[in-house]
């Protein structure tokens, strides 16, 4: 069975593209906790990539399509705005534009995996959105009931077994 743990970047001052004291401290604070990793994937832009380093861990490579969704995506977000996982879950099944995109963000992470050793972890760095989809795409039946959207340095730790997702969760920080 492999493993992805699929976080948000840490915090960052509103409209700030860097992070902030406080998301470099929490960062430091979850790093003794994640355990180790056999590949770290990041979102370019720099607050994902700065979360990575403030986890004391080193980015393998750097996937454009960890970025912020896409536009046509992102309208049907604005025009609907999810505030919990299973919102995600119901617009990917009501929208062919964010069913794509969701089916996208989990080969992604199936990818990836498929790449690692047996037992092999993966930890993915990027954003809200893209978190989610990602997961509802997976295994959306079990995240339906994960309540509110990833927060900074949360997401889902997802398995998957000769090829199948067969569990998810969520990760959560406590301040």
């Amino acid at each position: 069975m492999r493993e992805v743990e699929h976080r948000r970047h840490a915090r960052r001052d509103p409209g700030g593209i860097h992070l902030n004291a406080e998301g470099l401290a929490t960062a430091r604070r979850v790093a003794p906790t994640l355990g180790r990793f056999d590949r770290v994937l990041s979102s370019p832009v720099p607050r994902a990539l700065e979360t990575v380093e403030a986890l004391g861990l080193s980015v393998d490579a750097v996937l454009p399509e960890l970025a912020l969704v896409p536009d046509d995506v992102q309208r049907v977000l604005e025009t609907f705005p999810p505030r919990s996982y299973s919102d995600y879950v119901q617009l990917a099944r009501r929208r062919r534009v964010v069913a794509e995109y969701a089916r996208q963000q989990a080969e992604i992470m199936r990818r990836e995996l498929m790449g690692l050793p047996e037992a092999g972890r993966l930890l993915i760095v990027s954003h809200g959105g893209v978190i989610e989809l990602g997961a509802a795409a997976a295994r959306g039946h079990d995240v339906l009931g994960y309540g509110e959207t990833a927060g900074y340095l949360e997401g889902v730790r997802l398995l998957l077994d000769r090829g199948e997702w067969v569990q998810a969760e969520v990760l959560r920080v406590t301040p």
